[in-house]
């Protein structure tokens, strides 16, 4: 993923159930993220699962108390959504996209596109290609 990869929205097709692609969403959400971790809220809605921003934690969050402006940035991020969405299902096979659906925004950075905490939001996207490419090792991915 590059830089502002977080910014598209991405399309998988898998070979594998609407639940199971969900449930992959889910997991992807709900671990990872390396050393520096984020608290994610993780809600199905009725093509597929959205998931909310609560902040930094472990390493993560000690990093905004040691520094004002991690701090405001981690604040201005909360509440942003990453929506993952079934569009179809046929002979096997699931088409499913995932897009950063709402974010926070801050200061110069929020007027040139970039999202608050996106260093922290790619990896969990990174996360949901990872756990539906272990549904199938095959599935193809594009990004617009």
């Amino acid at each position: 993923m590059g830089m502002l990869d977080h910014r598209r929205t991405w399309e998988y097709d898998v070979a594998a159930t609407p639940d199971a692609c969900i449930e992959a969403f889910g997991r992807a959400f709900s671990g990872g993220g390396g050393l520096i971790r984020a608290s994610w809220a993780v809600n199905r809605t009725g093509k597929g699962a959205v998931a909310t921003y609560k902040g930094r934690k472990g390493i993560g969050a000690l990093g905004g108390v040691l520094s004002k402006t991690a701090a405001q940035e981690q604040d201005t991020a909360i509440g942003s959504t990453v929506t993952f969405q079934i569009n179809g299902s046929t002979g096997g096979r699931t088409v499913c996209s995932m897009w950063l659906s709402g974010s926070g925004r801050s200061g110069i950075g929020g007027l040139m596109g970039a999202t608050s905490d996106a260093r922290f939001i790619r990896p969990y996207m990174q996360a949901v290609r990872s756990q539906l490419l272990a549904l199938d090792a095959s599935a193809h991915v594009t990004s617009h």
